[in-house]
């Protein structure tokens, strides 16, 4: 099994993730398996939050992925 075969999220994909941190310059989310992203230029967000995004790119190396707000 490769590592991108770890991530059930592929790029395009529309999901509900929780804010698991809020960052100056984002927020730090985590999709419905498990997986650790980041959501650039997502600033009024409260952490425990549920919001709908769209996966932009996925580092299969790194096991974590970058989207935007869907």
């Amino acid at each position: 099994m490769t590592e991108l075969e770890n991530i059930a999220l592929n790029v395009g994909d529309l999901v509900t993730a929780t804010v698991t941190k809020k960052l100056p310059f984002g927020a730090l989310v985590e999709a419905p398996d498990g997986t650790p992203g980041l959501v650039k230029g997502l600033l009024d967000v409260a952490e425990g939050a549920r919001i709908d995004i769209r996966v932009d790119d996925i580092d299969a190396e790194k096991h974590r992925f970058s989207a935007s707000v869907g």
